[in-house]
């Protein structure tokens, strides 16, 4: 029987082999992953799975031209398969003058992303907090009575990145979450809820706020009333906030950028909101779900500001666009598995937190409309920036519910949005993406009703 390699033996392994295949610029990418899911239903277990993932990517160099291969199969041979592979995948490529492979020494921040143990806990074990979510729904409003599902996941992951450059290192992470979408009936009519929270330990999870904020979810669109055609202030709860800053992150990568694909192109420097508002992208912070002491490249994170007070300052990079903008790379190269190259994307990405008291703030409102719920964010144009999207809401007067609405459609253009925020609360929240937003207040948004 073949023996396991461990994790640093597969590594030198095929470092070894991209040396005595003559290559000087290659990278190996390793990653090995455990993780469980449970959902339930109704109150009881419904499903349980666990699943292992443990594999090596091989990057190459050669004349600039990029190869790049992945393998399961970590015994020996299976890694110089693929590094052969590697090595001949850059035999047919397109040479690119800005591909680089990582040369600078890495450091080991405590970044608190692991929680030992967490993988030893049995999976029946972790449907307890499933199940307490679902009872902290039901115990929240006597509406709620059925869930269509419930899910608790964790993973522990271990990343080691390396290259021929003498670039080194490793890092361990954990995470955990917990999502529900109960159901709310009254006099026939049936409203579905959904919430979901992520942290990296169990302990920071809390069962009774992630039940509850999803059966207020389902309640509060009980009895929704036709709403007329009109313009009003909006109102976006930290939850809609994130939703919003999910959907407009890939304007930010540079890679959208340079291909013309975003409305920040040529704009450094220049108004893009409100001057309350800073965006942050901070791979560093500390306890956050996307933090990493370096990208999938090899580069050291560090935070960024993208935009200050309003004005745009930059983009997210990885190596071969920073070298197209003349800028060091922003370590904003993201890699998903091990087999597959790495992509640019955020990692903690947030609206910071403003100084307004989000509940005085909406108080101030004669009217408006608190948003539940966008649909179709995936159909902002990212050129124009002009959107239509389907949407639930609260009509408000004076910050107090007045009646839910829904089938109604909020359209507008992304900068006259950002540009017109008026409020930015205190309350920063973190979702399970890593998205983070505090509650923001738009000045004025058309309406699309009845």
């Amino acid at each position: 029987m073949t023996r396991r390699l461990s994790s640093d033996e597969v590594v030198d392994r095929a470092l070894s082999s991209l040396r005595a295949a003559g290559i000087r610029d290659g990278e190996v990418f390793l990653r090995e992953a455990l993780s469980g899911s449970v959902d339930t239903k109704d109150g009881a277990i419904d499903s349980v799975l666990s699943r292992g993932e443990r594999g090596v990517g091989v990057g190459v160099l050669d004349g600039q031209r990029a190869g790049f291969a992945h393998t399961s199969d970590l015994t020996a041979s299976g890694i110089d398969a693929c590094v052969d592979q590697a090595r001949r995948m850059a035999t047919v490529t397109e040479p690119d003058q800005d591909l680089r492979i990582a040369t600078e020494p890495l450091d080991a921040p405590e970044l608190d992303i692991y929680a030992a143990g967490l993988e030893e806990r049995p999976l029946a074990e972790r449907g307890v907090l499933a199940l307490e979510v679902e009872r902290a729904a039901r115990a929240f409003d006597a509406r709620i009575g059925r869930f269509r599902r419930t899910t608790y996941s964790d993973a522990e992951v271990t990343t080691t990145l390396a290259t021929t450059h003498g670039v080194r290192a490793a890092y361990r992470e954990t995470s955990v979450g917990v999502m529900t979408s109960p159901v709310a009936s009254q006099d026939g009519e049936r409203q579905i809820g959904y919430h979901g929270e992520g942290a990296r330990r169990p302990s920071d999870l809390d069962a009774r706020q992630v039940g509850a904020r999803a059966a207020r979810r389902a309640v509060e669109k009980l009895g929704a009333r036709p709403f007329p055609t009109r313009k009003l202030p909006v109102v976006l709860d930290p939850w809609m906030s994130m939703s919003l800053l999910g959907a407009i992150a890939p304007l930010f990568s540079a890679d959208n950028v340079l291909k013309g694909r975003s409305l920040f192109a040529d704009r450094i420097g220049e108004r893009v909101a409100s001057e309350r508002i800073t965006i942050v992208d901070d791979a560093r912070r500390r306890g956050g779900l996307r933090s990493a002491p370096f990208d999938g490249e090899g580069i050291a994170t560090a935070p960024r500001t993208l935009v200050e007070r309003g004005v745009l300052r930059g983009y997210l990079t990885n190596t071969k666009t920073a070298r197209r903008l003349g800028t060091a790379s922003g370590a904003n190269a993201r890699r998903a598995s091990y087999a597959s190259p790495s992509r640019i994307g955020p990692s903690n990405l947030y609206v910071e937190a403003g100084v307004d008291e989000p509940d005085a703030m909406v108080r101030r409102l004669d009217r408006a409309l608190a948003v539940t719920s966008l649909l179709n964010l995936h159909t902002i144009d990212p050129v124009s920036g002009e959107f239509s999207l389907g949407a639930t809401g609260i009509y408000l007067e004076k910050g107090a519910p007045v009646h839910p609405v829904q089938g109604i459609t909020i359209a507008g253009n992304l900068t006259h949005l950002l540009s017109s925020v008026i409020g930015v609360g205190t309350d920063l929240v973190f979702g399970p993406s890593g998205v983070g937003s505090p509650t923001l207040v738009v000045a004025e948004l058309s309406i699309g009703g009845t």
